[in-house]
């Protein structure tokens, strides 16, 4: 079961990639704000940085707070992964 979950975050952080903003990719790296269990914020990063080479930084911390966070942010946005959280904010 982990090794489907860390593949599935890698394709999911790959097609974020290919989709997310040009200035998170044009770095060379990505922040992902990670609102789920940590290990699997990890495991799926291990996995993404083996295939791709492209470094992530994690950030770990409740939903409400990426929430409020990525309001914040929203004309400067600094990550370019939010993995989990409930279906309200998304």
């Amino acid at each position: 079961m982990p090794n489907r979950l860390a593949l599935a975050g890698a394709v999911f952080i790959a097609i974020a990639v290919l989709l997310g903003p040009q200035r998170a990719s044009a770095e060379g790296n990505l922040v992902l704000y990670c609102a789920v269990q940590e290990e699997w914020c990890h495991n799926m990063v291990a996995a993404f940085e083996r295939q791709t080479g492209i470094k992530v930084a994690i950030t770990r911390k409740s939903s409400g707070e990426f929430y409020a966070q990525l309001q914040a942010e929203a004309s400067n946005p600094r990550g370019a992964i939010w993995w989990g959280g409930t279906g309200d904010p998304h």
